[in-house]
């Protein structure tokens, strides 16, 4: 974990940045107290929706397929 004092984050913000952007926590001192943290963000996860349609309806749900519904909706063309 790196550090960094109040006085220098101006300075260094885009180094400090780019820590952060590689995965460093960085701790920010103020008197050699611990004040505050920057760390990287938590990425937001993607519903897997393949996985809960798969869950629910299985790997062959019943119905038509889009391709087929498609064709029907514009009048039989493939």
């Amino acid at each position: 974990m790196k550090t960094a004092s109040v006085q220098q984050l101006p300075q260094q913000w885009a180094e400090i940045l780019r820590w952060v952007a590689a995965g460093e926590e960085v701790q920010v001192t103020e008197q050699n107290k611990v004040v505050a943290r920057v760390v990287p963000a938590m990425p937001v996860p993607q519903p897997d929706f393949l996985a809960r349609a798969k869950a629910v309806w299985g790997d062959q749900p019943p119905g038509k397929s889009l391709s087929e519904v498609l064709a029907e909706a514009r009048g039989g063309e493939s």
